[in-house]
Formats: structure tokens, C-alpha cells, sequence
């Protein structure tokens, strides 16, 4: 095999990726990936959305990811999506969720929806307040 066609084999192998992330940097929106025995330089992150609507998603590391590399060129590499490995939210596939690990969501701007919303047992649409008195007292907290 000529050196050009090793060459053009190495890189096709190297177009898609599976990796482990080993650190993240929020502020520059970058990750550092190990394909194998190889730490690859800080990659851009993919997001679902970044303009107009913009969706924020870093991995974390130990995260399994898969990673596109234009023209098998793992400098130009892009974090493109993670991979369950066992660790999935739920497991019926029927009922989406967002899984935050006890941390907080962030939305700026308004949120409308047509069903109800509940949280921790307590229905936005059907609860019921205590100590209800006319005038401008305050209710009690939901029951």
C-alpha cells in the first residue's frame, strides 16, 4: 500500500469517534476527549440550537461521546453527541426526561404550557390553599 493510501485509510478511520471526556471549560465551550490512548486538544461542544434559540449542554467528564473529525483530522474535532452507557434517565423509552442531577435549569424568558405542572406532588392547576380568608391577608401554602 502507497503512503498516500495509508494515509486516506488513517483518515477515514479517524472521521467518527467514540471517546471519554477528561475535562470540560464552560467558558470557552470546549472539552478535551481520550479516543483510545490518544488525548485529543480541546474540541468545540455541539449544541442542539445556538442562535435565536439557543440550547447550553456541556458533557461531563467520564461521559462517553462521539466525536466528528472533518477530513480525519482530530484537531478539527467536534463533540458531537454523548452515548448511554448504562446510565440512562428512565428506562421506558415512551416518556422523555431531563435528568439534572440535582442541579438547576435556567430558562430566560417565557414559559407557556398547555398542561398542568407539578411539583414534588403539588398540581399548579388543582391545588388547594389553606387558611383562606377574605381581605388582604395571604393564603396559606398549598396543600
Amino acid at each position: 500500500m502507497t503512503f498516500a493510501a495509508a494515509e486516506a485509510d488513517r483518515r477515514i478511520a479517524n472521521v467518527l469517534q467514540v471517546g471519554t471526556i477528561t475535562a470540560v471549560d464552560g467558558a470557552t465551550g470546549k472539552a478535551r476527549v481520550k479516543v483510545g490512548d490518544l488525548d485529543l486538544p480541546p474540541l468545540n461542544v455541539a449544541q442542539f440550537r445556538a442562535g435565536g434559540l439557543s440550547l447550553w449542554w456541556m458533557p461531563t467528564v467520564g461521559e462517553q461521546v462521539l466525536v466528528a473529525c472533518p477530513s480525519g483530522d482530530a484537531a478539527l474535532g467536534i463533540v458531537l453527541a454523548s452515548i448511554f452507557a448504562g446510565n440512562a434517565p428512565s428506562a421506558d423509552a415512551g416518556t422523555p426526561m431531563i435528568e439534572l442531577a440535582g442541579g438547576t435549569m435556567k430558562i430566560n424568558g417565557t414559559l407557556e404550557l398547555t398542561g398542568d405542572v407539578i411539583a414534588q406532588g403539588v398540581s399548579l392547576v388543582n391545588h388547594k390553599h389553606g387558611g383562606v380568608t377574605a381581605g388582604t391577608d395571604q393564603t396559606g401554602a398549598p396543600i
